[in-house]
C-alpha cells in the first residue's frame, strides 16, 4: 500500500468515528434500545429474548456518559470502531497491510455494521465477540495454543450476547473434526479448556432459564418458527445483499462454499487457513439459508453468516486493493451517507414505514407532549402507565422516568421482560393510565377494565407531517387476563 492509500484509510476511519459520535449525540434512541435500557435497570443472568451482555454494556456506558441517547449507544460505537482497529492489526500482522485495511473497511463502512454501531442492540456485542473468537481460534490452531484461552472467553461472551453465535462456533468445532491434518488439536488441553470457559461464562444465562421455566428457549422456539414463504425468503436475502453490498455479499456466499468443495474434491488439500474460515461461514450460511426458506426471519438475523466470509474476503485480497473492493467500499459509504442525511434532511420521497428513519421521530410526542401533560395533571403522578407492547412503556421509562415504571400487559401478545417484573396478578384490581397507538381504545382490551375514559390524544410530527398518533386513557379496576 502506498502512503496516499494509507492516508485515505485513516481519513475514512476517523471520519466515520466522528460521524457516529455526532449521530448518537443528536438523535433519539429507538424503541428497541429503550427496551434494552430497561434491561440495564434490572440486571439479571438472562432475559426472555436475549442474554445479558447488552444490558451490562448499557449500564457501564450510561454510568460514564449518563442515561441519554449518547450514553446508551456510545458502547456500540466503541465496539464497532475498536473492532475495525483490531481487524486492521490482525490482518497486518498475520497476512498483509492490504488484508488489514480490507478487513477493517469491510466492517466499519458497511451499513449492516453501521447500524450496529449507532443502534445499541445485542447485535453489536455479537459481532464484536464473534469476530474475536473466530480470530482467536485461528491463532490457536495455527500459531499459539495459548490463544484457545481468550478464544473461549470471547466465545462465551458472544453466546451470552446472542445465541446465534452458536453457528460460527459450530464451524470452528467442525474444522479439526473433519480436517485430518488438524486433528492433533484433540490432544491439546487448552482446546478443551476453551469450551469449558465458554460454558462457565454462559452458565448464568442457562441458570436463569432453568429458574424461569426455560422462557428463552420456549419464546425463541416460537419466534423463529413463524411461517415464511418464497416472498419472505427472497426479500430477506435481497435486503441483506443490498445492505452488505454486491461484491461482499457474493464473496461471503461463494468463497466459503468454493473453498470447501475444492478441498473435498481436489486431490491436493486446500490452504487450511482458508478452509478454517470457510467453515466458520459455511455452517451459519447453510443454516440460515435452509431455515429462512420456511420461516420468516428479520433482516439482521443472518449476520453471523458473514463474519467468516468477511475474513476470507480480506485474507484473499492479495497485495493490492482491487477495483471491485474499492467499488464495494464506495457503495457502502454512499449508503451510510444517504441514510444519515435522510434522518436530518429527508431527501428521499419515502413515507410511513417505508422510511426507516421515521423511527427516530415516531415517539417524539411521548417525550414532549405526554411529559408536559403528566407534569400539568399532577393527580395522575402516582399512576402506573400500561401498554400492550414493549415499545411504548420502554420509551416512557427512558425519557419520562415515571416514579412507577410503565409496563406491558402482553394480552394476546408475547411475553416480555415486563411479564417477569410485573406479573398479571400483581397488577390485577388496580387503576392505571393506558397508552396506545391510534385515537381509539383497542376493542379486544375493553373487557379487561371496569371503566375507560379518554384523557388526551398526542401526535408525533416530522417535517409538518403526522407520522404517529397516540392516545392516553384512564382505566379503572383491571380484571386481569381471562
Amino acid at each position: 500500500m502506498n502512503k496516499s492509500q494509507q492516508t485515505i484509510f485513516k481519513i475514512i476511519f476517523f471520519s466515520l468515528l466522528l460521524l457516529r459520535l455526532g449521530f448518537i449525540a443528536t438523535t433519539s434512541v429507538i424503541d428497541d434500545e429503550a427496551y434494552y435500557y430497561v434491561y440495564s435497570n434490572h440486571l439479571a443472568g438472562g432475559y426472555i429474548d436475549h442474554g445479558p451482555v447488552v444490558a451490562f454494556l448499557i449500564k457501564i456506558f450510561t454510568a460514564v456518559f449518563g442515561e441519554t441517547g449518547f450514553g446508551i449507544r456510545s458502547g456500540s460505537v466503541f465496539l464497532l470502531m475498536f473492532l475495525g482497529f483490531i481487524l486492521y492489526k490482525f490482518g497486518e500482522k498475520y497476512f498483509s497491510q492490504v488484508t488489514g485495511v480490507v478487513l477493517s473497511l469491510s466492517v466499519i463502512t458497511n451499513v449492516l455494521f453501521h447500524t450496529n454501531s449507532v443502534v445499541m442492540t445485542p447485535d453489536a456485542p455479537l459481532a464484536f465477540f464473534s469476530f474475536l473468537f473466530i480470530i482467536s481460534y485461528y491463532l490457536g490452531f495455527f500459531h499459539n495454543k495459548g490463544f484457545f484461552i481468550p478464544a473461549g472467553i470471547f466465545l462465551g461472551l458472544s453466546l451470552l450476547s446472542k445465541i446465534s453465535a452458536l453457528f460460527p462456533a459450530l464451524g470452528v468445532f467442525l474444522f479439526p473434526l473433519l480436517i485430518k491434518s488438524h486433528q492433533k488439536v484433540f490432544k491439546e488441553k487448552y482446546y478443551y479448556l476453551s469450551f469449558v470457559i465458554a460454558f462457565i461464562i454462559l452458565s448464568p444465562f442457562i441458570i436463569w432459564n432453568f429458574q424461569n421455566d426455560w422462557a428463552f428457549v420456549r419464546y425463541q422456539g416460537t419466534h423463529i418458527m413463524e411461517a415464511g414463504s418464497i416472498k419472505t425468503f427472497s426479500e430477506l436475502w435481497a435486503g441483506v445483499g443490498i445492505l452488505l453490498g454486491p461484491f461482499l455479499f457474493i464473496a461471503c456466499i461463494i468463497l466459503p462454499l468454493k473453498i470447501l468443495l475444492k478441498n473435498y474434491f481436489s486431490a491436493k488439500d486446500e490452504n487450511p487457513v482458508l478452509v478454517y474460515f470457510a467453515f466458520t461461514s459455511a455452517v451459519p450460511l447453510l443454516y440460515f439459508l435452509i431455515h429462512s426458506s420456511f420461516s420468516q426471519f428479520e433482516l439482521n438475523w443472518p449476520a453471523p453468516t458473514f463474519y467468516g466470509g468477511i475474513l476470507l474476503f480480506g485474507i484473499t485480497a492479495g497485495n493490492d486493493i482491487s477495483n471491485r473492493k474499492i467499488f464495494q467500499f464506495i457503495y457502502s459509504l454512499i449508503l451510510v451517507v444517504i441514510i444519515t442525511v435522510q434522518v436530518y434532511f429527508p431527501i428521499l420521497p419515502l413515507q410511513g414505514k417505508t422510511d426507516i428513519t421515521n423511527r427516530y421521530f415516531i415517539y417524539s410526542s411521548l417525550q414532549e407532549k405526554l411529559g408536559f401533560f403528566l407534569g400539568q395533571e399532577v393527580q395522575f403522578k402516582n399512576y402506573r402507565i400500561l401498554a400492550n407492547n414493549y415499545q411504548l412503556p420502554s420509551m416512557i421509562n427512558l425519557y419520562l422516568k415515571p416514579e412507577l415504571e410503565a409496563t406491558c400487559l402482553s394480552i394476546g401478545y408475547h411475553k416480555t421482560l415486563y411479564s417477569f417484573l410485573y406479573p398479571d396478578e400483581q397488577l390485577k384490581g388496580g387503576d392505571y393510565l393506558y397508552i396506545t397507538k391510534g385515537k381509539t381504545f383497542p376493542c379486544h382490551l375493553k373487557i379487561y377494565f371496569e371503566e375507560i375514559s379518554l384523557l388526551k390524544n398526542f401526535e408525533s410530527i416530522r417535517n409538518e407531517e403526522s407520522i404517529a398518533e397516540f392516545s392516553l386513557w384512564y382505566v379503572k379496576n383491571y380484571h386481569g387476563k381471562k
